[in-house]
């Protein structure tokens, strides 16, 4: 096989990545946009654009239904556990894996459902979605001797991309930039110099989660149509999601330079755009529609996680103590104990990423035309707008052998001047409708993103004979398509390792904003 570059720029957002390039401002995008062989468009992500099953679409060729990845945790009411879904779930390999299986030199870094790290012929680190710290320890590395190299090589631990050490004082969009720019220069780092002592791979490659955090945190900032738009704040950070970019593309060139690849792939598992400061609470909707029932009235409750409110060493010391049932149970209870399953036919989990609505009771078909005939009546109170552009029903999209992990209904909500409403988690006195508050207006995790989501990703396929300009591709069907001559074999199952407790990879995800 043509030895082949793979870079991840999660969320690269296809209108700012190839403006910019077209600018002139990534000369080594530009220049890779400007080869013979080179195709680059849109990529058409999963449904929801979701990062862990976008990901894992993306390394397995494959849609979620038939991969088995929906989300970062598994909600069920009946066992009143949240179990958080990892690459064991995965119910299909890798094409990394594969082709390290056929004897090909493989490596494969920081990239979302990866946990537990597979063994690799060339190395793995797992992505940020790993029931680890922010810093990268040992577990997320095979071998765990690529963690020592990388300390060596780096000077310090990697990190994935994350504030949550950062103090959310006035500069603290200055101080999280220059986190953002650090740790891209570290992957780089790290990957040049694997590169040069390992090298060289068939297949090698690396993820940089930095442009996704900084699209969620500063979109507001880089935007000045935004309902969140701050002048002052503008002025004295720059614009952070353009910073990020040309860092990335800084990166792309060095790896470029360091692997003497003959063909190289840039893809994002989705875009981005705006958040909007209207905010939606969907199961206090439910409840105003009669599908749903609080345990207490509409006043108090315990939203988020048990392991948020304590201080980092007392909830570190309970994530490694306590069984993970017990934890499970226990996170169950702080996100969805304030429900009456017993009263309920329709609940959400309330992803701002993904908003959906899961059925309980047997009448499945009847609750789901409540649900439809409910949420079509919901309008904006501000433009009288509908709330809800479109209801999808889990079986008109998904129908391989595990579309049973998916919601029932997947909800996409209208964009209010193009921007996208905030889904928060509802507490029993909530409205279904509010404007967002002053202090979630800012973009710091934990008070409301200002960057969400959007379908369309990016992709860049150089020396792969995928070549055009403009082309429309789909997420599942782009590596396949591009590596024509990887050898179809069956990789091995994913090792099973011992992974520390689940309430390490809640406390991760809160703080990097994908859970309340």
């Amino acid at each position: 096989m043509r030895r082949t570059l793979i870079v991840g720029f999660d969320g690269a957002d296809p209108r700012r990545l190839f403006s910019a390039a077209e600018r002139g401002d990534l000369p080594h995008l530009a220049r890779l946009l400007a080869g013979r062989d080179v195709g680059w468009g849109p990529l058409t992500s999963t449904l929801p654009p979701m990062t862990l099953p976008a990901w894992a679409s993306f390394l397995t060729g494959a849609p979620p239904d038939d991969h088995g990845i929906f989300d970062f945790a598994a909600a069920d009411p009946r066992s009143r556990r949240l179990r958080f879904v990892d690459a064991r779930d995965r119910g299909l390999p890798t094409i990394p894996a594969r082709l390290s299986a056929a004897g090909l030199k493989v490596g494969l870094f920081f990239f979302p459902s990866t946990w537990p790290p597979e063994p690799l012929s060339g190395g793995t680190a797992a992505g940020f979605d790993s029931p680890l710290a922010t810093r990268i320890p040992p577990e997320a590395f095979h071998p765990r001797s690529l963690h020592t190299r990388a300390r060596r090589w780096v000077g310090r631990d990697l990190a994935y991309a994350d504030f949550s050490e950062l103090r959310k004082g006035p500069s603290w969009e200055l101080d999280a930039a220059a986190a953002l720019l650090a740790g891209i220069e570290a992957k780089e780092r790290f990957a040049t110099e694997l590169l040069r002592e390992d090298g060289p791979y068939d297949l090698f490659g690396v993820l940089f989660g930095e442009s996704d955090t900084a699209s969620h945190h500063f979109w507001h900032l880089a935007d000045p149509r935004s309902p969140r738009f701050d002048p002052a704040r503008a002025e004295a950070s720059g614009d952070v999601i353009d910073a990020v970019q040309r860092r990335l593309d800084a990166a792309l060139g060095a790896l470029t330079r360091a692997g003497g690849f003959e063909r190289v792939i840039v893809a994002s598992d989705h875009g981005f755009g705006g958040a909007s400061d209207r905010v939606l609470h969907l199961n206090a909707y439910l409840a105003d529609a009669g599908l749903l029932a609080f345990r207490a009235p509409r006043g108090g409750g315990l939203r988020g996680s048990v392991a948020a409110r304590l201080p980092a060493a007392w909830a570190a010391a309970v994530a490694r103590r306590a069984p993970r049932r017990v934890l499970e149970r226990v996170e169950w209870r702080a996100r969805h104990g304030h429900i009456d399953f017993d009263a309920t036919t329709a609940w959400s989990e309330e992803l701002d990423y993904a908003p959906s609505v899961r059925l309980t009771g047997p009448d499945r078909e009847g609750t789901t035309r409540r649900v439809e005939e409910a949420l079509a009546r919901w309008r904006d109170p501000i433009d009288g707008g509908p709330v809800v552009a479109r209801v999808h029903r889990r079986e008109s999209l998904y129908r391989g052998a595990f579309a049973g992990r998916c919601p029932d209904l997947l909800i996409e909500l209208r964009r209010p001047g193009g921007y996208s409403y905030v889904v928060a988690p509802s507490g029993p006195r909530d409205p279904a409708f509010r404007r967002g508050r002053r202090d979630e207006l800012r973009g710091a995790k934990g008070r409301g993103m200002s960057g969400s989501h959007r379908r369309d990703g990016v992709w860049v396929a150089s020396g792969c004979g995928l070549a055009g300009a403009g082309v429309r591709r789909e997420i599942a069907e782009l590596l396949p398509a591009a590596l024509p001559d990887a050898p179809r074999v069956t990789a091995p199952p994913v090792v099973d390792v011992e992974a520390p407790s689940s309430g390490a990879l809640r406390r991760r995800l809160r703080s990097l904003g994908y859970l309340a």
